[in-house]
């Protein structure tokens, strides 16, 4: 089996175009339909097959039309793959295949209260920090007819190296006055700047005290409102409303940091 590593250097060289014989394949089944609707269209025809002229025009028009939407969709991988090869990351083809073998306490993630579990998940991207399993994925849930009105959000999760109680950090909401399920209370800090901005609630304040540290503090005020923090076993979620891979290193930081 291919590694990501071997994927690349051989879709880079003549490899390449042979992942998109299946693209082309397909155009050229799907052309002599297209030409035949077209000619339809304008001479009310209602025509169930293809004729001789819709497969001579559609054929060569499908294999051109699916080898460039191959193209185009292949070039979208091999950047995924080198844009984590480049910062340290692993992009895996199984996502959630790989999330569950490099994240051991990936199994935490169906009781989190932040993570989107019913969202489609892609562009996973894994690595080992200190002996800890990191993964990282961009997420969408909403109406599929219509871009506008789903929502987008990226997820860094990976083991914590030390079991705590149920821990959220999120900035302030209207909703924060309703109590959450599972005995979980308000937490304040010390540093008052960071308790203007951010909700912290728990099962446990001397769990939430001993985790959070100055350092996770700092980084959260440095990096702004836009993400929340889910500490629930040994497992650490962040999430963030960014919507594109690119955007992963300013949570990246947070797992190698």
């Amino acid at each position: 089996m291919k590694t990501d590593e071997d994927q690349l250097k051989w879709a880079e060289s003549d490899g390449f175009h042979r992942q998109l014989i299946p693209f082309a394949v397909i155009g050229a089944v799907v052309g002599p339909f297209v030409v035949m609707s077209i000619i339809a269209h304008f001479t009310d025809s209602d025509r169930l097959l293809p004729s001789l002229i819709d497969l001579i025009l559609g054929v060569p028009i499908g294999l051109v039309g699916g080898y460039i939407v191959g193209q185009a969709a292949m070039q979208g991988i091999l950047q995924r793959i080198r844009w984590a090869r480049d910062h340290g990351w692993t992009y895996e083809s199984n996502g959630k295949a790989a999330l569950q073998s490099k994240v051991k306490n990936a199994k935490e993630l169906k009781h989190a209260t932040t993570y989107w579990k019913m969202a489609t998940k892609n562009c996973h991207m894994t690595r080992t920090v200190n002996g800890r399993g990191a993964c990282i994925m961009l997420a969408s849930e909403g109406d599929d007819s219509s871009n506008q009105t789903r929502k987008h959000r990226s997820f860094l999760v990976f083991d914590a190296g030390t079991e705590c109680g149920h821990i959220v950090i999120h900035p302030h909401h209207m909703t924060d006055a309703i109590d959450l399920p599972g005995g979980m209370q308000p937490i304040t800090f010390e540093l008052n700047e960071f308790n203007k901005q951010w909700t912290v609630k728990g099962t446990d304040p001397k769990s939430a005290y001993d985790r959070i540290s100055q350092k996770t503090i700092d980084y959260l005020m440095q990096h702004g409102t836009n993400y929340s923090v889910e500490f629930k076993g040994g497992l650490v979620i962040v999430s963030s409303n960014a919507a594109d891979y690119r955007s992963f290193p300013s949570l990246m930081g947070y797992a190698t940091g």
